[in-house]
């Protein structure tokens, strides 16, 4: 009811500030004009005393005059039956001079109209419509070519309505002489016109009222009515139209909101769409509501121009320490991310081991949380009446107004064990009976009374039982780490994602050997339970893989040949890539797994697909290192290629319509991804692998990430990031989107097309933003298609929105293709395959020298402990620089300029 009233309202203040009147010029229909009439069709009487005479009335010539003279009382003329059409009010312009009387009194021209559905035979005296006179009549001396002066116009005269079919006009006259030029009927029709959203077709002049429609994209608040006046002006229009929810008014129209805009039912009309809020979106056009994206909510009671939330993060730093054998203190800081809004809570949870049945069991109320175990505002908890002989396992998640809303989320929530610090205490009681007592016995007395030979065996038995006891207590330390010491405090340490707490330990070396799937799947589970249900399924058995010769180094990483069996009898040539730094914690070991996570979930045939993932061990560290298998490519990646044609280590030349298949194969792969809702970040021809069948594949997803709540990612970490290829609000803001992912294969583009040459040359990195802002761009390569560079250009747009998309940049691609010669198969295949191989043998070479002896880096991407392990020196990479993520300092390194 409110929403109704509102559009009422909104319509009676738009009538009071609509103008009543139509701008459009009035029309008018012409029904009869006597110069187009043939005079024999009229009827006079008496007919001796009416004649058409011509007459020079102007300088075009003579015309036709209809002269009425003689001595008759009354003479008449009768027009022929004239079709209304759709008039209601005729009109009449006429122009006529009238001769002296002798008398000095005027005789009127009396004007006639008869409204008939047939025709008369003849005049009929009646009614008389109007009598004109002329202001200054002739004299009758005055010669004929002379009257010229003495005809007078009169316009617009009304002669009435009419409802029959025709209608006639007839003359009469008394007087000596009169002459008529011209006689025109006609009615006055209202144009076509919008008012209030309502559309109102054409209508003749005075037809009454008439409800219009409302135009597309509008609905009636009430039924919208005007009337054409005698003047061919539209009333005030009473009533109107309002536009539907999802609608905005445009001019006379409603124009639906586009996607990623709504305007709710509630908005007044003047009100434009407005933009989805943060993680919202629309299906499509002419929504009202932008609905959350997955994984957000919106409470009920919030607006529809509120953006969705969702529940927070795990809490993060969840550590525990004890005060005494039953008191703990639970320390946690709050979580990364807030889920976008400012209300938080925690609530802790304590589990104990049990001793049968399921593997925990709540803590039970001989516990007690100081200050309480929900709704906790800070960030610490007492947890009073544990026992320190049991492992307890402590929950503490973190709760806004949508975690009501959603199921309980994992991710919410951060996890620790401890395990028991004191050892049951085991007392040993040597006696007659043997006895072993359990946890806390008292000491036994001796009997006296017994043998001394009992007393012997006794005690014997006694010590061989206390070292078996002893031994086997030392095997289970050292297998397990579960027991910790019992009279001292210990340091926490956390050792697994899902945070295990336990005694420090020291991990031997061991010698190189390999790891199956059951012991990969068990060191994933201690990463995540999410990373190990993404990586299960592609586990490869460490045995199953040869490698061989080295192919080649990156920055942290070495990619090797070699040969997987997944199967007897089945092999399959493979490149296997792994680490040549070390892995010295589990965040390490997460971060380089993080990548496969990625591809295992790619299937598209220009993306490169993961084929699997093994573990191995490593002299000289702690942890399992991963390697990864992936198609072979015997040809590298592309860039190299380009460069190797471009310098003549291949004796070749690839014609242009390949390197626009090239780009869209590569727009198709990047199509592919930003629909998985994934932003590459790195993409350039460096990152993109050439088949054995020319086909590209996207490739390298070290600075990949999947968007789940926004469509965009906000850098927050230290990494090296390849600044040439960036967008400019990824440079200035660190803000990444589809659209950024556009600019950088508008660059790749403009790799493919110069073959492999380094982008800006001769600006350094930390210019290269000032360059961006100052309106520059990259300048068209040598030899570069106008239509190519255009769409180049398209990518660079400084506003993200105005940028095309991928698969409206592969349709320009193949456009442009479809411009050129068909190349034949056997022709194109002999431009190029015949110096594929020669490329191949310098893709994966140590250091990256392309044949103009210029320094190149193969970009593998670091785990950020990595990165923050190393100095503090920036090292020097082509295009790349060093971000740190503060608003104090940004650092930069200088590129090593190919070109």
């Amino acid at each position: 009811m409110s929403v109704c009233n509102g559009r009422v309202l909104l319509w009676t203040l738009w009538m009071w500030t609509w103008d009543v009147r139509c701008d459009a010029q009035v029309e008018e229909v012409e029904i009869f004009r006597f110069d187009r009439q043939s005079a024999v069709k009229w009827t006079f009487d008496p007919r001796s005393e009416w004649n058409e005479v011509k007459l020079r009335l102007d300088a075009e010539g003579a015309v036709p005059v209809l002269q009425a003279c003689g001595r008759s009382v009354t003479r008449t003329a009768l027009s022929p039956w004239i079709e209304r059409k759709d008039a209601h009010n005729i009109l009449l312009d006429i122009t006529f001079a009238q001769e002296e009387e002798p008398s000095g009194q005027q005789s009127p021209l009396g004007i006639h109209l008869f409204d008939r559905d047939t025709s008369l035979a003849r005049f009929r005296s009646g009614w008389t419509s109007l009598e004109l006179h002329n202001s200054e009549p002739f004299a009758a001396t005055v010669p004929h070519h002379q009257l010229s002066t003495y005809f007078k116009q009169r316009r617009g005269l009304s002669l009435g309505s009419v409802t029959h079919k025709g209608l006639q006009l007839g003359f009469s006259y008394s007087g000596t002489c009169v002459f008529i030029s011209s006689i025109r009927l006609y009615y006055r029709r209202c144009p076509d016109t919008v008012a209030h959203l309502a559309s109102f077709g054409s209508s003749a002049a005075g037809s009454g009222p008439l409800t219009g429609s409302c135009v597309v994209g509008a609905v009636e608040v009430s039924p919208p009515v005007s009337e054409c006046t005698l003047e061919g002006a539209w009333e005030p229009v009473d009533g109107g139209c309002s536009c539907e929810p999802g609608h905005q008014v445009r001019g006379d129209t409603c124009q639906a909101c586009g996607m990623g805009y709504f305007k709710p039912a509630t908005a007044n009309d003047s009100a434009g769409c407005q933009v989805c809020p943060a993680n919202t979106r629309t299906h499509r056009e002419g929504s009202e509501r932008c609905e959350c994206v997955p994984g957000f909510s919106r409470l009920p009671t919030e607006p529809a121009d509120v953006g969705c939330t969702k529940p927070p993060s795990a809490p993060v730093n969840l550590t525990a320490h004890h005060h005494n054998d039953s008191a703990l203190m639970v320390l946690w800081d709050p979580p990364l991310d807030w889920g976008g809004r400012q209300e938080l809570t925690y609530h802790v949870k304590c589990e104990e081991a049990a001793e049968t049945g399921s593997r925990w069991q709540l803590c039970g109320d001989r516990v007690d949380f100081l200050p309480d175990s929900s709704e906790l505002t800070s960030t610490s908890v007492s947890i009073i009446g544990v026992n320190p002989h049991h492992d307890y396992r402590l929950s503490v998640q973190a709760w806004n107004d949508i975690s009501s809303l959603q199921e309980a989320q994992q991710a919410s929530t951060a996890t620790l064990t401890i395990h028991r610090w004191k050892r049951p205490i085991v007392v040993i009681t040597v006696g007659p009976g043997l006895n072993i007592s359990e946890e806390k016995l008292s000491p036994a007395r001796v009997h006296d009374k017994r043998p001394f030979l009992w007393l012997t065996v006794g005690v014997l038995l006694g010590s061989i039982l206390l070292m078996a006891v002893i031994s086997i207590a030392v095997c289970a330390r050292r297998q397990k780490h579960t027991r910790l010491r019992s009279d001292e405090d210990l340091e926490l340490v956390p050792v697994t994602a899902e945070h295990s707490y336990r005694r420090p330990q020291v991990v031997e070396a061991t010698a190189q050997q390999t790891g199956g799937v059951e012991e990969a799947a068990h060191v994933l589970e201690g990463l995540g339970g999410s990373l190990l249900a993404n990586l299960k399924e592609v586990l490869v058995d460490r045995n199953k893989l040869t490698l061989g010769k080295e192919l080649g180094k990156g920055q942290f990483g070495l990619v090797y040949e070699g040969v997987y069996t997944p199967q007897e009898g089945e092999d399959m040539k493979v490149a296997v890539k792994t680490m040549k730094v070390g892995i010295h914690c589990q965040e390490d070991l997460h971060e380089v797994l993080r990548e496969a996570e990625i591809m295992r979930n790619f299937h598209h045939e220009n993306v490169l697909r993961l084929i699997g993932v093994t573990l191995q061990r490593e002299q000289d560290c702690p942890l399992l290192v991963p390697l990864v298998l992936l198609p072979y490519m015997k040809h590298g990646d592309l860039r190299r290629f380009l460069i190797a044609t471009r310098y003549g280590d291949i004796p070749m030349f690839v014609p242009h319509q390949s390197l626009l298949r090239f780009m869209i194969d590569i727009a198709a792969g990047m199509n592919y991804l930003s629909s998985q809702g994934f932003l590459h970040r790195d993409l350039a021809a460096r990152n993109c692998m050439l088949g054995d069948d020319l086909r590209v594949y996207v490739a390298d997803f070290g600075l990949s990430k999947k968007i789940y709540s926004s469509n965009y990612y906000r850098q927050k970490v230290t990494v090296r990031v390849p600044v040439k290829w960036m967008s400019m609000e990824s440079l200035s803001e660190s803000v990444y989107t589809t659209k950024s992912d556009v600019w950088s294969f508008g660059v790749t583009m403009w790799e493919i097309v110069s073959r492999g040459r380094t982008p800006y040359p001769g600006v350094s990195n930390h210019e290269l933003l000032d360059v961006l802002l100052s309106g520059h761009r990259l300048k068209p390569p040598k030899e570069c298609d106008h239509k190519l560079y255009e769409a180049m250009k398209s990518c660079w747009e400084k506003e993200p929105d105005r940028r095309p998309g991928f698969a409206e940049l592969g349709e320009t691609l193949k456009g442009l293709l479809s411009e050129l010669p068909v190349l034949e198969a056997s022709q194109e295949a002999s431009y190029i395959n015949q110096g594929l191989e020669a490329a191949a043998a310098a893709v994966y070479l140590e250091p990256q020298v392309d044949s103009g002896g210029r320094c190149e880096n193969v970009y593998l991407p670091s785990p950020v402990a990595a990165v923050a392990a190393r100095d503090d020196g920036v090292e020097e990479e082509d295009g790349y620089l060093k971000y740190t993520h503060s608003p104090l300092r940004m650092t930069i390194t200088e590129e090593k300029d190919e070109m």
